[in-house]
């Protein structure tokens, strides 16, 4: 009886875990603005003029990685550019105390992205199997 009960607790945890990772790009344009806001000490018309950015980058990001004919460095280049894009239109709409901060954001979030990058194992091409 304790398997059953604790098979079924894992396959519920398992599928919790899947469906987690699915977060719709409202979900996530929120999350960065709450960031944002807590980073930056956004005011009320900051986080509805830097919403609409967020959620468009995301949006567009997202169909980007759905478009499965781009080459990845393709894909890299365009998620590259709509990321300085939307970069460029959120520090216009900060004060010049906030930008000086927003600057050290963007800046740790690459030195992460760089980390992550870096601990990941590369595969050897001879491994690789094409169709």
């Amino acid at each position: 009886m304790k398997k059953l009960i604790l098979t079924g607790l894992s396959f519920l945890f398992a599928i919790t875990l899947t469906f987690a990772q699915q977060a719709n790009p409202e979900q996530k344009s929120q999350e960065a603005v709450a960031e944002l806001t807590q980073k930056l000490s956004l005011t009320e018309e900051q986080q509805t003029s830097i919403y609409p950015i967020v959620l468009d980058k995301v949006k567009a990001k997202h169909a980007l990685k759905e478009d499965k004919t781009l080459s990845p460095e393709a894909m890299k280049e365009q998620i590259h550019a709509l990321t300085l894009a939307a970069n460029e239109k959120i520090t216009a709409l900060l004060t010049d105390a906030q930008k000086p901060i927003f600057a050290e954001h963007i800046s740790s979030k690459k030195a992460d992205k760089a980390d992550k990058l870096k601990d990941m194992k590369p595969v050897k091409q001879d491994t690789l199997k094409t169709p």
